[in-house]
């Protein structure tokens, strides 16, 4: 059973799912509640059917909405929070090769960039393109 993609949807709309199962990897043990949140919405989401993509991916696709749907934005910040800490804590012992941290930057600029959706499409001035970082 297919669902209909909204025609407004653009490429930054929909959020990786790979990221999503490579978030409850780095977090399960020491985030063990975000850890399942993020298991709980891997459980529940559907992947968006790759003809319904606006753009080229590779991967497994979520929409944002249904997203922060089964994640709170609160729970979004914390994720983008234990990810930061992990990634510094990785760098101050040196005990990952260069290209886990360069992956675990990405990781971490992609959920950064859906808080900045979801700031967006949740302010009241739909003329506000304040960008928050």
């Amino acid at each position: 059973m297919s669902r209909k993609i909204p025609d407004y949807c653009m490429p930054a709309d929909f959020f990786c799912r790979h990221n999503l199962e490579l978030s409850f990897r780095l977090l399960r043990n020491k985030h063990p509640l975000l850890a399942n949140a993020l298991k709980i919405a891997l459980d529940e989401l559907t992947p968006v059917d790759y003809q319904d993509l606006h753009a080229s991916y590779t991967g497994e696709m979520l929409l944002n909405s249904e997203l922060i749907e089964k994640l709170s934005p609160q729970v979004i910040g914390q994720i983008v929070s234990s990810l930061t800490n992990l990634g510094r804590q990785a760098l101050q012992q040196q005990d990952l090769p260069p290209r886990h941290i360069a992956v675990m930057r990405t990781l971490i600029e992609d959920w950064v960039a859906l808080t900045e959706w979801i700031l967006n499409h949740s302010s009241a001035d739909t003329g506000d393109k304040t960008s928050y970082h």
